[in-house]
């Protein structure tokens, strides 16, 4: 079996399919993920063998002071992080536990699949149709039709759009608490900033601007020691048609032995929690191997 991408999703799918080689065009040390991770329950981390840290997250809406939920916050943040009016989880400020993975995870995943990444190896056109093995692929979809030449034959091929966003960290000495804030006012690029224990993430659509952040935690920017800047370039991703996007991924499993796991090889934004389910769907797929259970991946994912 073959795995294309060592991101998150291909590294966690790696531990479960430890007969796979991974191809990762990346270096090992280059991790993309910056951004806050946390789950909803401990699933993700029993199934690797990591410990996750089990914390109670407070979080808050900040405008100049601390504001409540309200339809023009909701608004002004759903066009910030995604460009459109939807509901997102600005509305509800109720304090939730959550499971915190270390701040290595992704290098203890590669680590466990020591051996089977094949770092800095550009996955060509020509690997990606050899269809003798199965593969699983966390590539962006787009990426994956084009190589396949499958954009120049399908109809109705969508715009995918995504919007990078850029991530500040930094130390703060003694901390330890647990606080997410949103930032919904258009006048700041930044839309989210979190405190994991001593580490705080600041999260922004575009590049950071000079808006002061740390007063809404009641703090200053002498109390931050700044770690890094970085930027990821599919930050947020929007939707496309999900008849079509369902109708992609069945093409990909049945006609080229290629199963889509993740945000960018499923489109659609979700967490980790999310993606060890549909490993385990793909395993029944994959250990049934017949066209009847296989199709099933159109309505799973």
């Amino acid at each position: 079996m073959k795995i294309y991408g060592a991101g998150l999703a291909g590294l966690l799918a790696g531990c479960h399919f430890q007969r796979a080689t991974i191809y990762e065009a990346g270096d090992k040390l280059n991790q993309s993920h910056k951004a806050v991770l946390r789950f909803r329950s401990n699933e993700v981390g029993e199934s690797v063998g990591i410990d996750f840290d089990k914390v109670k997250v407070h979080k808050g809406i900040w405008d100049g002071d601390f504001v409540a939920p309200n339809i023009r916050y909701a608004n002004w943040y759903s066009e910030k992080v995604i460009g459109r009016l939807a509901d997102r989880s600005i509305w509800n400020l109720d304090a939730v536990e959550r499971f915190i993975a270390p701040e290595d995870f992704l290098l203890e995943l590669a680590d466990k699949c020591e051996g089977r990444v094949k770092w800095n190896h550009k996955v060509t056109p020509e690997e990606m149709k050899d269809s003798s093995v199965p593969a699983i692929s966390t590539i962006p979809m787009m990426v994956t039709g084009e190589m396949l030449g499958i954009k120049q034959v399908a109809l109705h091929w969508p715009e995918f759009n995504s919007a990078p966003i850029v991530v500040e960290r930094f130390r703060i000495k003694d901390a330890n608490v647990y606080q997410t804030i949103y930032y919904p006012s258009p006048a700041t690029s930044l839309y989210r900033a979190s405190i994991t224990k001593d580490l705080l993430i600041a999260e922004y659509i575009d590049e950071p601007d000079e808006y002061n952040f740390f007063q809404s935690f009641g703090i200053s920017r002498n109390d931050c020691v700044k770690i890094e800047k970085s930027n990821q370039r599919h930050g947020k991703i929007a939707p496309i048609n999900d008849d079509w996007r369902k109708s992609f991924i069945y093409d990909l499993s049945i006609n080229h032995n290629i199963y889509s796991l993740g945000r960018f090889g499923t489109w659609r934004n979700l967490l980790l929690d999310d993606v060890l389910k549909d490993i385990n769907v793909l395993k029944k797929l994959m250990k049934n191997n017949i066209k009847y259970e296989r199709a099933k991946i159109s309505v799973a994912l």
